[in-house]
């Protein structure tokens, strides 16, 4: 068997192997979300307060979702558009076009080279900043440390800028986009992460064992749909990338 045969079976089965990375993961951030306690910032200061009294300061940790306005006193201001946040991406991208060639061999031994251009992407830059805020439900707020949180931006500025470079023989530069990604100062937020005084007071952070840290819009009911939704989307292209890399290494033989 030559082993042209088998190129596209086996990209097909690593292709496999990645969606069911991809879907094993959606399925623990699932797992996570339905193990995290609902709370309030009311219920997790009293609990603070009453753990606090029994067992000394520091001793308060526990995984938690809840809802709340963010608070920020002194907000970011995103570089480009403006806006205040509490958190905006930058990115810098370079939009060209790659010459290929293609050499395909008849039958008769006849070979003939195919040249196209491929529309291809290239980061030049990216910026990202953070800033900590509060998670305000009623009169009562919480600090929470947004480092390491999967944030659910929004994108507020799209600008392509003609190419600054010139041709060449195998590049045709068709622009710099610059694109930029927010998290308002304002609004409601769905959290969920780690709630702990370790620190000294009470504070919303990454779970320092690992698990789920997530500041996005909506709730737990969009979040789970969406995990959900990903997750089925996952599994059916493990099974559909699967099946086809099967048929083909049957072929084959």
């Amino acid at each position: 068997m030559e082993a042209s045969l088998l190129l596209i079976p086996a990209v097909l089965g690593c292709g496999a192997m990645a969606t069911g990375l991809a879907r094993r993961h959606q399925a623990r951030k699932l797992a996570h979300l339905l193990d995290a306690r609902s709370s309030s910032v009311t219920e997790l200061l009293d609990l603070q307060a009453t753990v606090a009294e029994q067992m000394g300061e520091g001793a308060f940790q526990e995984q938690v979702k809840l809802s709340g306005e963010i608070v920020c006193t002194e907000p970011l201001t995103a570089p480009w558009s403006g806006e205040p946040c509490v958190a905006f991406i930058d990115t810098t991208t370079c939009l060209m076009e790659v010459r290929t060639e293609t050499t395909r061999t008849d039958s008769d031994g006849n070979s003939r080279t195919e040249v196209s251009w491929e529309r291809r992407e290239q980061t030049l830059d990216k910026l990202e900043r953070r800033q900590g805020f509060e998670l305000r439900h009623g009169c009562q707020t919480l600090p929470l440390k947004p480092d390491d949180a999967e944030l659910e931006l929004e994108t507020v500025f799209t600008e392509v800028e003609p190419a600054t470079s010139r041709d060449t023989a195998d590049t045709r530069q068709l622009g710099i986009r610059r694109e930029e990604a927010i998290l308002r100062a304002s609004g409601m937020a769905f959290v969920v992460g780690e709630c702990s005084d370790a620190s000294g007071s009470l504070l919303l952070q990454a779970p320092q064992t690992g698990g789920l840290f997530v500041v996005r819009r909506g709730n737990e009911e969009t979040f789970s749909r969406a995990i959900r939704r990903w997750r089925r989307i996952w599994m059916v292209s493990t099974w559909v990338l699967a099946g086809i890399a099967a048929i083909l290494l049957l072929a084959s033989l």
